[in-house]
């Protein structure tokens, strides 16, 4: 079974992580990390925030996506 939305947010989780850790978190790298994101998905800007760093848990994320089908 394929889960490209996963997968896409583990990589953009791990991009975050890299930016922390080499202290490059700047406003414009959180940005190019996340707008494409949250154009893709329809998100709102603190739910796709949220989500790149990982402050959602797996019951939330489902809820925020199945929210995104439905509209």
């Amino acid at each position: 079974m394929e889960f490209p939305i996963l997968h896409e947010i583990i990589d953009l989780q791990e991009a975050y992580r890299k930016l922390q850790h080499q202290k490059k978190l700047t406003k414009r790298n959180i940005c190019d990390l996340v707008i494409p994101f949250r154009d893709k998905y329809q998100l709102s800007d603190k739910d796709a925030l949220r989500i790149v760093r990982s402050e959602v848990s797996l019951k939330e994320l489902v809820a925020i996506l199945e929210s995104k089908e439905n509209d």
